[in-house]
């Protein structure tokens, strides 16, 4: 199924917002299930990245989009049907499935209790009869969640806290509209016995679960593809190789929409030419190619030769399918980076937060002149700790490690502060702070997400975010340029200018070595900071 593309835009608030207009001829069911009934709205928070946001945002109109589709072929009679029988046997299919998501690793028991006391009081309690309320005790098992009215009104909500749409996604089954009112019936069963399961996994009880042996065996059930679907490949390659939670934000909308349209032949039976006009397919005006090439076609390249090396699939179909992407014209004599007038201008208006007093402003302050003086990502520096700033033998230092967050290439580096830096009483700013974050508010535990395919996004790059934005505010909103990696670029423009010696640069920002021999013998501290005493100091007259 090929999405409609829809526009991403930025409302007065800078919030991101996308809206999609519902097909007319679904419109008063659509509002009966879901509450909107001439156009669907996304709204992100102002501070989401652009890479994050138009994640979401396919995967926000894929579930639109299946929505709208899923009406339509109801109202057809189209779709598998089920008995009651095989409906509670696909029931027993998606307990296995849910349970086995977060099992290996079901974070806080607090979750899984809170997510049952919302299940009980905010969706089914509200619909509880007035002869209930009046004398709960004549019917104390809840017999009346049973009935038809109320299964009708909390269907929406058990789908959505049951994952059901991802589930039939993963099992390449479409339902007709009795079949799914049976199955989603049969989930809102067995949705509190799951999270009770989860909650005694995450305090460390794995003793027999007993629950799905109470299912019956699934006979002439649906039709799948056999073998391995696209969307469990991505899910075994996230549990396995654990990539970064950017990573998986951006990758989830390319294999949910692959999902959809390779459900019925399964990631095996993916054929090369298939491959190429699926790919070929996404570019259009709002998809460039360079998007579908680094993102899409990357992501299918990669987890389809990790499942192709661990013998889960046969074949690799994205191997050897190439997308052209033309020449990109860039206007900017500067490339990438800043130009003495845009630096100047972030530079000062950093120094009008004379006295910060939030962790949003302390990163307005300082972050851009860490980034000048250092070139190093800006991720890595909005995650610093007071912990990670060190005194070695009268060298201070920023030590950029992965215990702190993401670094890219996953290896810790000590880069010398610059005297600029120090002279603006940067070190008094971190004996105030203490040994925690210096840019973000870390007094209150980071919520986690317990579901590793839909990562939690980290305070540092909620900060990284909003600093974009407060940059692009400054009038620094050249579309060419990165209003924070471009520090990165800047600086090692200007260490070339002085002369800095390539592997000494590489060694300060980062970089891996271009060559093996390159790779023994790295600078010591002591050598980076002489290079960085040679590095002029930013003029804002």
């Amino acid at each position: 199924m090929a999405l409609r593309m829809v526009a991403l835009n930025r409302l007065p608030d800078h919030r991101w917002f996308a809206r999609k207009v519902i097909p007319e001829d679904v419109r008063k069911e659509y509002q009966r299930l879901y509450g909107s009934k001439r156009e669907a709205h996304l709204r992100l928070p102002a501070d989401t990245p652009r890479h994050e946001a138009k994640a979401r945002l396919g995967e926000w109109a894929a579930e639109v989009e299946t929505r709208i589709a899923t009406l339509r072929s109801q109202r057809k009679g189209e779709g598998q049907p089920l008995t009651k029988l095989n409906a509670i046997a696909l029931a027993g299919r998606w307990y296995n499935w849910f349970v086995a998501q977060y099992e290996n690793d079901p974070g806080p028991a607090k979750v899984w209790r809170e997510l049952s006391d919302l299940f009980v009081w905010e969706v089914i309690g509200p619909e509880a009869p007035d002869s209930y309320e009046e004398d709960p005790r004549s019917d104390p098992h809840w017999d009346w969640a049973k009935e038809p009215e109320v299964r009708e009104a909390v269907r929406p909500r058990v789908a959505e806290q049951a994952r059901v749409a991802t589930f039939l996604a993963s099992e390449g089954i479409a339902l007709n509209a009795t079949a799914y009112a049976l199955f989603v019936d049969a989930v809102s069963d067995n949705l509190l016995p799951a999270f009770s399961v989860l909650e005694k996994r995450a305090n460390g009880d794995y003793s027999r679960d007993d629950n799905p042996s109470t299912f019956p065996e699934f006979k002439d059930g649906p039709a799948r593809s056999s073998g391995v679907s696209c969307w469990e490949l991505f899910e075994a390659f996230v549990l396995a190789i654990k990539p970064a939670p950017k990573t998986v934000s951006r990758w989830r909308s390319v294999f949910l929409e692959m999902q959809r349209e390779f459900a019925e032949v399964g990631a095996e039976g993916i054929t090369e030419d298939a491959a190429r006009k699926w790919v070929h397919g996404l570019i259009n005006d709002e998809r460039a190619a360079i998007t579908v090439r680094e993102i899409w076609l990357s992501a299918s390249r990669r987890v389809f030769g990790w499942a192709r090396e661990h013998k889960r699939i046969r074949q690799n179909p994205f191997k050897e399918v190439k997308v052209d992407v033309p020449r990109r014209v860039q206007t900017r004599e500067d490339g990438r980076s800043f130009t003495a007038a845009e630096a100047s201008a972030i530079l000062k208006a950093s120094l009008s937060y004379e006295k910060p007093t939030s962790a949003t402003e302390r990163a307005r302050r300082w972050v851009p002149w860490l980034c000048a003086y250092s070139g190093a990502r800006p991720g890595e520096i909005t995650q610093l700790r007071g912990s990670d700033i060190e005194d070695r033998q009268g060298l201070l230092v920023m030590k950029l490690t992965p215990e702190a967050g993401t670094i890219k290439t996953s290896k810790a580096r000590v880069v010398p502060l610059h005297e600029h830096i120090i002279a603006q009483g940067f070190m008094e700013m971190v004996k105030r702070i203490g040994r925690g974050a210096l840019f973000y508010n870390d007094s209150t535990p980071q919520r986690v997400s317990t579901d590793p395919l839909k990562p939690s996004r980290d305070r540092a790059d909620t900060t990284r975010a909003h600093l974009g934005t407060w940059v692009r505010g400054l009038g620094v909103d050249d579309p060419e340029l990165s209003p924070n990696h471009a520090w990165r670029h800047t600086f090692k423009r200007i260490a070339d200018e002085i002369g800095m010696p390539e592997k000494m640069n590489d060694a300060i920002t980062g970089h891996t070595q271009a060559t093996e021999g390159r790779k023994y013998g790295a600078p010591t501290v002591t050598a980076m900071a002489a290079a960085l005493a040679k590095f002029p100091r930013y003029r804002l007259d």
